[in-house]
């Protein structure tokens, strides 16, 4: 469980995360068939946020990725998807030399001064006694992730503790709960625009159709942050967000509190952006609304 700051979470906050270890002689091989991310050169060290999908495209599962051996890689995410994530992998581990295991790991996040920032692209890894302890990774913009044994945190220097929720919101990373496992394009979720997608890696499960949409087709939906009122009645992650005229054109995905406020990131047609919305099942209206990346009719190759 992580720790979280009491002006930043509250009961809509959903942040149980899981920590699991792949490893073995194939276990950047079978990553590199089984996700967006490219991890055939992604060095010891490297961090990554990369995506599941099924055959059809759609997300099963967002993590954040750690190489921390030529044969290791650690994968955090929710810890209702991870679980659902692992029964579905274990038929394709079943024909790799790679094993998925969960570690006992805790998930917290700070905030840091400016002289501590970590390299957003390369992960710190720490040893005790020749087994891993902890692992600390920037998120940008001041905030640091540490993945640790229960232990004091490594560093010292930080300006407090921040729910991961809330660090998610204020970096535009979406994230996938147990309601909404496959229902989502990456496009839908800006992972073509934020690096989750490598459109030059090869085949994966799922590649033709996300690829299909990135090269041929133009993205229907995009993230949107926005803020709501915080009242007795709750949405939850895959609630719909309605126009005017109660017609359904995107939904909830993501939700915490935000001082005093709701905080949430959304995904939907930007055409419809333009006037007032709503979540469906609640009709809380969206008080704010802005793109998390500039929207364009076309994603971004990387």
């Amino acid at each position: 469980m992580q720790a979280s700051s009491p002006s930043t979470s509250g009961a809509h906050d959903i942040s149980l995360e899981s920590v699991f270890q792949l490893s073995g002689a194939d276990a950047r091989l079978f990553l590199q068939g089984q996700t967006t991310a490219d991890f055939k050169k992604a060095a010891v060290g490297a961090q990554l946020h990369a995506a599941f999908c099924n055959s059809k495209g759609r997300v099963l599962a967002d993590t954040l990725a750690v190489v921390v051996a030529e044969d290791i890689v650690l994968l955090r995410g929710r810890e209702s998807v991870m679980t659902e994530l692992a029964i579905h992998l274990k038929p394709y581990l079943a024909f790799s030399k790679s094993a998925l295991t969960r570690l006992d790991l805790t998930v917290h996040c700070h905030r840091v001064e400016s002289a501590a920032i970590i390299d957003p692209e390369r992960a710190e890894i720490y040893e005790k006694n020749g087994a891993l302890s902890a692992v600390a990774i920037g998120r940008g913009k001041g905030f640091v992730e540490y993945w640790h044994t229960g232990e004091a945190p490594i560093r010292h220097d930080s300006g407090g503790a921040i729910s991961l929720t809330h660090v998610d919101f204020e970096m535009a990373r979406a994230r996938i709960e147990a309601t909404t496992v496959g229902a989502y394009l990456p496009q839908d979720l800006d992972y073509d625009l934020n690096g989750t997608v490598s459109f030059s890696k090869g085949c994966y499960t799922g590649q033709e159709i996300v690829a299909r949409l990135h090269y041929r087709g133009t993205p229907k939906r995009r993230l949107y942050r926005a803020t709501l009122p915080d009242t007795a009645q709750s949405p939850v992650p895959g609630d719909g967000i309605s126009n005017e005229e109660g017609q359904r054109v995107g939904s909830l995905v993501n939700i915490l509190s935000l001082n005093g406020q709701l905080g949430a990131l959304l995904e939907v047609v930007p055409e419809a952006t333009s006037t007032p919305l709503f979540i469906n099942e609640s009709q809380l209206p969206l008080l704010s609304l802005a793109a998390c990346h500039p929207v364009a009719d076309q994603s971004i190759g990387s």
